[in-house]
Order: structure tokens, then C-alpha cells, then sequence
């Protein structure tokens, strides 16, 4: 018989977390690479004894002061600390980890199951890796919690100060966007503040350059004059779509380089304020965003155009515009006499994306097709979906996953999630609001304690560390109970989803907004790809892919 070698002790194992800002540098200072960085964390781990069980590695923002972005490895490798799965985690540098404050730190050093974990930071020697704070040593469990919390003031402070510079960026009609418009080029202009010193500002002007066409097309037309196409196209009784077509006829080339124009793009760029010369706020990461016109504190508009340039268009064309296309039509051309029902209207909208070029597929005919693919042709291998057979695919497999769900399934815990949010919306915000007023509890008894080991309620003050502590204690204890009453409360019954005959009647029962419910408390998306030839019967297996909310996808291909 052979034997098996038996698991290794966690506590023998360490991961390295190995962090680097992407591409952007600092005047005269060029950040450790990562490989470096794991090097560094290998020497440290052998020094120790310690096997290294994984490494890390990320790349992300070139702001460290960025509060919480999306950190997916970290986030990762901190839970893997916590659930027990290594004793150890070796960070490069304290602000490479985390700067949500002493919160994240506690819940290493001082687990609630009171099994050690720990961590270490790097000494920074250039010739001679070794360990600068260890939480395991008493003398730095106070250092990294100070720097911690030092880190999160200066989060703070820093995300004020850049809110207030970009306020009064905006106020005097600068810029702020490093994204400019299509049909719009970035100056620089040169004013003079209180004192007559001179600055550069950041102003618009209109681009003259020629707008991209593709191969053969005689069009010639500068990027401002597109814009200034796009607005007036719609007065002469032209669709957003229209204007698609007419674009994609003259050869014009999206702000994307694509031969053939999205009509959000269209419409974005009609609604965006810019465009008639004035400043914007809210998203302004491209053309497919919504702008927000800018007012200052006295309610007024700012220009954002260059001294002695004027806008592409007016506010009374921008208004026209607007009006032209936001006005539905009946098929008569005449304007309906109610507004349109934007509500979807059958089972798989919003939920099928075409393999072809990723974009949505919408109903068409007796089913669903590609949206580019009706668009200038937009794309090279466009999907479509009867709907007859498709449903019922889509329908028997999403009934068949449910009721093979074991009970310790991840999908399952997705649904329940989802359905309990679909059924009580306002639960989800309470349980992020008591698991946040948690840690802030926790926080509060941590620093108590901090406070004592600190010296700070030695001698007179001794007798106010126990009303702190017990204040403190039972705060902890209250917003515990607050979380489990919310988790409780939510407490989604999804028994009848788990019983084939039950879904099945509940199927059965359900109108057309319930079915789309049901069907998207487990699944994300579906992939169609493109019939094999003309008139091939629709193939489920082979045609469409299903994505399911835990992350999972069947079938293959």
C-alpha cells in the first residue's frame, strides 16, 4: 500500500505579497521590481526556516494613496492569512498592504480564534534582506499599528486636498480630465494669479486635425467637424442610429478606430455639455460615459474653451439636437402618444452577448441577434438565438444546475445572496452598514487596549481603563448582535428553487418580469457564438455558453 505524506504544517508556511505601482515613476526614485521584491521574500523565508507556500503579485495603481480600489491579490493573500492557510505573510513595504488603518492590522495579530498569524515586513537594506516590524515581537505590534493609522490620515488628508484642488480646477474652468473628447485638444494657456505670477492651465480647443476614415473613403473632415455632424444630423429628422448609418457610409472611423459607430456613443456625445463649451463633472474616463454639466458654488456655468476659440456647437443646436432624438417615434414618424416602454419585453435581454465581438444580442424578428451586426456591420461573426428553442435550452439547464446543488455548492450561497437582495433590497445596505459599524467597534476596543499596553493608563489613570474597557467591550458586543439580527433577517428560503417539481410550478406560475428574476439569481451571462452554416439547426451544447453566478461556466468549447 502506498503511503501518503501527511499535509504541511501551516504554521511552517509563509506567503510573500509582492506589490509594484504600474508604469509611472517618481522624479529620481524607480520602485524595487517584483521579482526583487519576491527574491527579498524568499531570503527572509530561508532565514527562517519557513517554506514559501505562494506568491502574490500585483500591479496596480501608481497612486498610493489610493483608499480602496480594487486589490484582488491582496485582498486574496490577506484572506488566506486569516482562514489559517499559512502562519505567515512577508510584505515588501507597509504601504504595499493596506491603508484601511489598525483594523486590518487587528485582525491579524489579534485573531478571533486565537491562533497565531504573522506578519512581516521587509528592513528595506538594499544588500542585506531581513525583517523591519514583526507582529509577533511586542515591541512592534505598537509600530504597525501606528504606521497603519498614520497611513489612513494620510489617505484622508490627501483625498481632501485633491478633492478641493479639483473643485477649484473646475471653478476657474481648467480641464481636470486626462481623457479629452473626441473633436477636442487639449492647450495649455498661460494665466497670471493674485500676485501676477504666471501658471498653466489646462483649457480646450477645437481639433482640426483629420478625422480617421477607412481605406478609400474621399471624405475628408476635421474631428471638430464630425461633432459638429453628429448635432446637426438629428434636426434633419435622423435617428440615433441614422446618424450610425450615415457616419459608417462616409467612412468615418469611431473615436475607437471601429469602421461603424454605437449609437450610445452617439448619444453620449449629444448629451455631453462640453461640447457647447462648458465645464462637466462625474465620470470622465470616454465617450461612452455620461457628462454632468458643472456648476459652481453660485449656481453658475464655467467655460473650459481656450481664450479666442469658440465651442463646437451652440446650447440652442445641443438643445435641438437632444430634443430630436430623446422624442420617440411611431411608425408613421408622427410623435407617439405616450413614452416608450423601455422595460424588456422578453426572457434572455440584457442577459445574451455575442462570442463574435462580446456586445449585447437584442430581439429581432422571432429572435435574438447581435446588435453590431445590425449596425454598419459591426461585427465579423455576429450570433443569433431563436427564441423558441433557445429559451427552452437556456430554461431546462438553469433548472437542471438548481436541482443538482449539494449544500455546500458556492452557486448556491449566490443565489440565496441574490435572492434575498432581490427580495429585500434595503437588507443588503443594513448588512453593510452593520459590518462596518463593527469594525469601527472593534477598532474602538483595539485602540484601549493600545492605549494600556502603551503605558497611557498607568498610575492616577488606572482607574479610568476599566469603564473604557467595558464601554468599549460592550459597544463590540452590540454591533455583533446588530450583524447576526441583519444576517437572520435576511434569511432568503430558497427551498422551493432546489425541488424540480416546485421550480418547475413556481416556472409555471411566474410572468415574464418573475422569470427573468429567476433565471438571473443564477446566472450572469450567456455566450451565443455564430451557426455553423445558413440554416443550421440550433444546437444548445454548441451555441451557447452559460455563465453561472458563482464565476462558473458550462458548457465548454
Amino acid at each position: 500500500m502506498t503511503s501518503q505524506s501527511a499535509p504541511e504544517d501551516p504554521a511552517q508556511l509563509i506567503d510573500l505579497f509582492c506589490r509594484k505601482s504600474a508604469a509611472r515613476q517618481h522624479a529620481g526614485r524607480k520602485e524595487i521590481s517584483i521579482s526583487a521584491q519576491e527574491a527579498r521574500g524568499r531570503a527572509v523565508a530561508d532565514a527562517l526556516g519557513l517554506t514559501v507556500r505562494k506568491v502574490w503579485r500585483e500591479v496596480g495603481s501608481a497612486s498610493r494613496f489610493s483608499k480602496r480600489k480594487s486589490r484582488t491579490e491582496q485582498d486574496a493573500a490577506l484572506t488566506a492569512l486569516e482562514r489559517g492557510e499559512s502562519g505567515a505573510l512577508w510584505i515588501y513595504r507597509l504601504d504595499r498592504w493596506d491603508r484601511r488603518g489598525a483594523g486590518a492590522i487587528l485582525r491579524i495579530i489579534e485573531p478571533a480564534d486565537g491562533i497565531p498569524r504573522r506578519l512581516l515586513f521587509d528592513n528595506g537594506d538594499p544588500d542585506r534582506p531581513g525583517i523591519e516590524l514583526d507582529s509577533t515581537n511586542p515591541r512592534d505590534r505598537r509600530e504597525l499599528i501606528r504606521r497603519a493609522e498614520d497611513a489612513r490620515e494620510e489617505t484622508e488628508l490627501l483625498s481632501k486636498r485633491v478633492r478641493d484642488a479639483k473643485q477649484w480646477q473646475r471653478d476657474t474652468g481648467q480641464w481636470v480630465s486626462p481623457v479629452v473628447p473626441y473633436g477636442l485638444q487639449l492647450v495649455m494657456v498661460v494665466e497670471h494669479d493674485e500676485d501676477d505670477e504666471p501658471y498653466e492651465v489646462r483649457k480646450l480647443t477645437p481639433d482640426e486635425r483629420p478625422a480617421p476614415v477607412v481605406d478609400g473613403s474621399l471624405t475628408r473632415m476635421t474631428r471638430a467637424e464630425v461633432v459638429q455632424k453628429i448635432h446637426s444630423l438629428p434636426a434633419e429628422g435622423l435617428t440615433q442610429r441614422g446618424v450610425c448609418y450615415e457616419l459608417a457610409r462616409l467612412g468615418v472611423l469611431s473615436p475607437t478606430g471601429q469602421p461603424h459607430w454605437g449609437h450610445p456613443t452617439v448619444r453620449d456625445m449629444i448629451a455631453n455639455p462640453v461640447y457647447a463649451g462648458w465645464q462637466t463633472t462625474g465620470r470622465q474616463e470616454g465617450v461612452a460615459n455620461r457628462r454632468v454639466l458643472y456648476r459652481n458654488a453660485a449656481g453658475e456655468r464655467v467655460s473650459v474653451m481656450a481664450p479666442g476659440t469658440t465651442p463646437l456647437v451652440t446650447d440652442t443646436e445641443q438643445r435641438i439636437a437632444q430634443g430630436a432624438t430623446r422624442t420617440p417615434a411611431s411608425p408613421t414618424g408622427k410623435p407617439a402618444d405616450r413614452p416608450h416602454d423601455v422595460r424588456a419585453k422578453h426572457l434572455l435581454t440584457g442577459l445574451l452577448k455575442c462570442a463574435g465581438c462580446t456586445g449585447a444580442m437584442s430581439w429581432c424578428g422571432t429572435g435574438y441577434s447581435c446588435g453590431r451586426s445590425r449596425n454598419s456591420g459591426g461585427c465579423t461573426a455576429p450570433a443569433t438565438v431563436p427564441r423558441i428553442t433557445g429559451e427552452a435550452y437556456v430554461h431546462a439547464r438553469w433548472e437542471a444546475r438548481l436541482a443538482a446543488l449539494d449544500p455546500d455548492d458556492p452557486l448556491l450561497m449566490e443565489v440565496a445572496e441574490r435572492w434575498a437582495a432581490r427580495q429585500d433590497p434595503s437588507g443588503a445596505e443594513d448588512a453593510v452598514a452593520a459590518a462596518n459599524a463593527l469594525a469601527g467597534a472593534e477598532l474602538a476596543l483595539a485602540r484601549v487596549w493600545a492605549d494600556r499596553r502603551a503605558g497611557l493608563y498607568d498610575g492616577p489613570s488606572e482607574a479610568y481603563f476599566r469603564p473604557a474597557l467595558d464601554e468599549a467591550t460592550a459597544t463590540v458586543g452590540a454591533a455583533r448582535d446588530a450583524l447576526a439580527a441583519v444576517a437572520t433577517s435576511r434569511g432568503a428560503d430558497i427551498g422551493f428553487l432546489l425541488d424540480p417539481l416546485s421550480v418547475e410550478g413556481a416556472w409555471t406560475e411566474a410572468n415574464l418580469p418573475l422569470r427573468r428574476v429567476l433565471l438571473q439569481v443564477a446566472i450572469t451571462s450567456i455566450t451565443a457564438r455564430k451557426a455553423p452554416y445558413r440554416g443550421a439547426p440550433f444546437a444548445g451544447h454548441a451555441r451557447v455558453r452559460i455563465h453561472w453566478a458563482d464565476g462558473s461556466s458550462d458548457p465548454t468549447w
